[in-house]
């Protein structure tokens, strides 16, 4: 088509026929025309005093065309732009053909009716209001560090479909048999190039899209990170996205989608409210839905009916859930799956050459680490050990690094940052305020088992020591009230204080031990490790204030064997007991003897049933070094790790026979 030779005006007059026909959604093309001064209110209401949609799309035309080149120009700009709304796909390759100045492309200029135009700003508006809040709520947990210009650094993304062997990776070959066990996540740290970016997420053409991965792997972080280049790209396609996290549904009780949209979401001014969401279902191909970390979904309602397209039929929903839900029906619809799995070697560098650039003793310290550096491919751990590294001192990095430690001083420098406290008075404050954080353990708990996020039972008062940890989320209720509730600022906060509060009631352990072999309850098996690491004897002195010492030691002493017998027993005749997980807590407690029972019930035979990531085999190793004389034999056939992992495992050669 020799369309760079044609004027405006017999672009559209060769045309004319197909258009008259084919424009739709014409008070749209009206309006804009108006906004453009290309129509003046008198023609605007003569146009709308035509009887058919044919007359109105036959005077548009004409008129237009009579004003000249630069009034024709204006309206195929206009069509391009809105081609979803205002032309029938056939004429999609035609518009597109039209050449465009290269300053109107470069040129924000949104074409839409006002009041949708208006309701796009201010969700624009509230997304960088959301990520503005996530920085300074995770800011509580650092101690008056320059927060900096943050910026995204890249998780890993891989599509359910692409073969995962970069060349980090060392194959075991030959295995000798395939045991039937349930589909799993396959982590590690992979060094390839990216095969997916957040920006590919955003402009791809699937319409359900369900990101997979374990807690703090960076699920959030890729969401955000889209909702970012949502809200500052140009305005010059009219679109809508909205994103909740389950922290924000979880105290909705509304039952239709215009609630769920305006009132538990953003409410546009009340004369456009009906405009906007009547543009809303109508161009439901232009709104996007992210649905962060929501799992607990009624059947019937309006979120599991916007789940399934019964509601915006052509909208994009992007749902996060761990990856031991990814086979939950609630989850079977997805046209696309993506595993986070986390940092790569070069962004981990990358993020401690960010944060820790700034003191070469102290990112020497962390990135020759091998622990530290293996904990660091989930990035929530990165954050925590950039956030209580400066802490420490030279003796510290001399023992392994356990998670559990690193939440202990997080919440005790979260305390210590709200009350402005001394580290030498920490202990004293815990003690005189010890009412209100076991309430706090309490409320964590509850809000576990029940899998919600929301906290009833605490004050709203922000000067309470609970609010060190916690965030405040208001939704309107009606025209003239709002609910204010608390959530903590990461789920797996709400799990490490679940697992405080059982340490306090450990006659309730067993109880859960056994729940967490339960399908409804086995996501109560994220409260387990942080269990063990606060039993274990090194972490003893950071918690005494809150507990009795010899409380604890009397629990840790009859624990590990309760816990061993349920968690060596097959769940079911076709699946293995988790080995990786069993020594994950094993190196959360950092006990021999725990380690040396565990391996004599294994009669010293390990074979995993996953690829291992680092931090596993971090895990791994720690178990196998504590066998004392008697070899382990380890089966790694047909496995994949990366190199860091591979160094940890040769760490322990002398005591493995493979």
């Amino acid at each position: 088509m020799a369309c760079a030779r044609q004027s405006p005006t017999e672009y559209l007059r060769n045309t004319w026929a197909e258009l008259v026909t084919h424009m739709e959604n014409l008070p749209l093309i009206m309006e804009n025309l108006y906004q453009q001064r290309v129509f003046n209110d008198h023609e605007v209401e003569d146009l709308k005093a035509e009887k058919t949609e044919f007359d109105k799309a036959r005077c548009i035309l004409d008129w237009v065309t009579k004003k000249g080149e630069e009034a024709s120009y204006k309206l195929l700009k206009i069509l391009d732009v809105t081609k979803k709304r205002t032309l029938h796909p056939d004429l999609h390759p035609w518009i597109s053909c039209f050449p465009l100045r290269v300053e109107d492309e470069e040129t924000s200029c949104s074409f839409g009716t006002k009041p949708c135009q208006n309701y796009q700003t201010a969700l624009k508006k509230k997304a960088k209001r959301i990520l503005k809040d996530q920085r300074e709520r995770y800011g509580k947990y650092r101690d008056g560090k320059a927060q900096g210009n943050f910026h995204f650094i890249p998780v890993v993304l891989e599509r359910d479909s692409v073969m995962k062997t970069p060349q980090c990776k060392i194959k075991w070959k030959n295995k000798k048999c395939k045991k039937l066990r349930p589909k799993k996540l396959i982590s590690y740290i992979p060094t390839e190039k990216q095969a997916l970016s957040p920006e590919d997420l955003l402009r791809c053409q699937d319409k359900n899209i369900l990101l997979i991965g374990k807690p703090g792997i960076g699920k959030t972080t890729v969401v955000q990170e889209m909702l970012r280049l949502w809200a500052e790209k140009d305005d010059r396609e009219l679109d809508y996205m909205f994103y909740f996290d389950e922290s924000v549904l979880s105290g909705s009780t509304n039952d239709d989608l215009e609630s769920i949209l305006f009132k538990v979401y953003l409410k546009p001014m009340e004369k456009d409210r009906k405009d906007v969401f009547q543009d809303i279902e109508e161009n439901s191909e232009n709104v996007i839905i992210v649905f962060d970390g929501v799992s607990c979904v009624q059947e019937h309602s309006v979120l599991k009916k916007i789940m399934d397209h019964e509601l915006l039929p052509e909208a994009k929903i992007i749902i996060t859930c761990r990856s031991e839900e990814e086979d939950e029906p609630l989850f079977n619809w997805p046209t696309l799956k993506v595993y986070v799995e986390g940092f790569s070697e070069e962004s981990i560098n990358a993020y401690y050459q960010k944060m820790l650039g700034h003191d070469p003793v102290l990112l020497d310290v962390v990135l020759k680490n091998q622990e530290l550096f293996s904990l660091s491919h989930v990035p929530i751990y990165a954050f925590m050990v950039v956030t209580f590294i400066p802490f420490k001192n030279d003796t510290d990095f001399n023992h392994q690094h356990t998670v559990t430690e690193m939440y202990i001083h997080i919440f005790r420098l979260a305390v210590k940052k709200h009350k402005n406290k001394t580290v030498q008075q920490i202990d004293k404050y815990l003690r005189e305020n010890k009412d209100q954080v076991h309430l706090l353990m309490e409320n964590a708990f509850n809000a576990t088992m029940q899998k919600t996020l929301i906290l009833p039972d605490i004050s709203s008062n922000e000067e309470d020591i609970c609010h060190a940890f916690l965030k405040m989320i208001t939704t309107t209720d009606s025209l003239s009230s709002a609910m204010t509730y608390c959530v903590f600022l990461h789920n797996t906060m709400q799990e490490f204080f679940s697992a405080l509060w059982l340490l306090g009631h450990p006659d309730e352990i067993e109880k859960v031990l056994q729940l967490c072999q339960t399908e409804e309850n086995k996501h109560m098996k994220h409260v387990l490790p942080f269990l063990c690491g606060l039993l274990g004897e090194h972490n003893i002195k950071l918690i005494k204030c809150l507990f009795p010492e010899d409380q604890i030691k009397k629990t840790s002493d009859w624990f590990i064997e309760k816990f061993l017998e349920t968690f060596l027993q097959p769940q079911s005749e076709s699946e293995e007991f988790d080995l990786l997980y069993v020594c994950q807590c094993l190196y959360e407690l950092q006990s021999p003897e725990a380690c040396l029972k565990f391996l004599e019930k294994m009669d010293h035979h390990l074979e995993p049933e996953e690829d291992l990531d680092p931090h596993q085999c971090c895990a791994l190793a720690y178990v196998i070094t504590q066998s004392r004389e008697k070899e382990v034999y380890l089966n790694l056939e047909d496995f994949n790790m990366t190199d860091a992992g591979m160094n940890m495992m040769l760490s322990c050669s002398p005591k493995i026979r493979y």
